[in-house]
């Protein structure tokens, strides 16, 4: 009896163990600044701190829920906005959030491209 208890309880910690939520690590998380707002401005006149914040929270919150991030400076803008139309089907965004997500990736890619 004590066996089985021993053998059921290793098998239980081997199956949570392996279940546990791993820590997503986000490589490419740029924090939208002022400098991002500053060069988002030069192409969305209305951007705002905020507009860039919700962008960020949305690409590294769904994004990550199918895959790990992908740094945004990798595509340019033409190949990272049919990427974004393809996978906000996928995500389920809102034409909102989509906006909020492609004007975050063009202020990151504006911004790295002055530095």
């Amino acid at each position: 009896m004590k066996e089985s208890i021993l053998l059921i309880s290793f098998i239980v910690l081997i199956i949570a163990g392996c279940h546990a939520k791993k820590e997503v690590t986000k490589p490419y998380a740029y924090q939208p600044t002022e400098v991002e707002l500053t060069a988002g401005k030069t192409k969305f006149s209305d951007l705002t701190i905020d507009n860039l914040v919700k962008g960020h929270s949305i690409y590294y919150g769904a994004c990550l829920r199918c895959h790990e991030a992908k740094n945004i400076n990798d595509y340019g803008l033409d190949e990272f906005s049919d990427i974004l139309n393809n996978m906000a089907r996928k995500a389920k965004l809102t034409p909102e959030e989509k906006d909020a997500v492609l004007r975050y990736a063009v202020s990151i890619k504006l911004s790295n491209a002055k530095q």
